[in-house]
């Protein structure tokens, strides 16, 4: 099986469309789409960005051992997963406005 076919794999086992999954690694769709389409081969940061949502590498690239590794710490919620995917996605100015907002409300709680 190649990493294309084990890339669908994953987003048929999480529900996850190829624009969710590039979300949350945070690599751009364009080329999420071209590695599960099989156009071409994740790279090292291909490969990094999509170990960060779980997928055991190993299982990725030889088929050996699970689809995803379990995490060390408490697992976040698809909203919490979500809204780290949203904040990485947005321009710098946006991200300072969003952290200073975020805060006061933290604060008030």
């Amino acid at each position: 099986m190649r990493i294309s076919e084990r890339l669908k794999l994953i987003c048929e086992h999480k529900g996850w469309k190829i624009k969710e999954f590039a979300e949350l690694t945070g690599l751009p769709y364009r080329t999420l789409q071209g590695y599960v389409g099989g156009e071409r081969e994740p790279n090292a940061e291909g490969m990094t960005a999509i170990a960060k949502v779980g997928v055991n590498l190993n299982w990725l690239v030889g088929g050996e051992g699970v689809m995803f590794q379990s995490k060390q710490e408490s697992d976040m919620s698809n909203q919490e997963e979500q809204l780290i995917a949203d904040y990485r996605t947005m321009p710098e100015n946006l991200k300072d406005a969003f952290a200073i907002s975020f805060k006061e409300i933290a604060e008030k709680q």
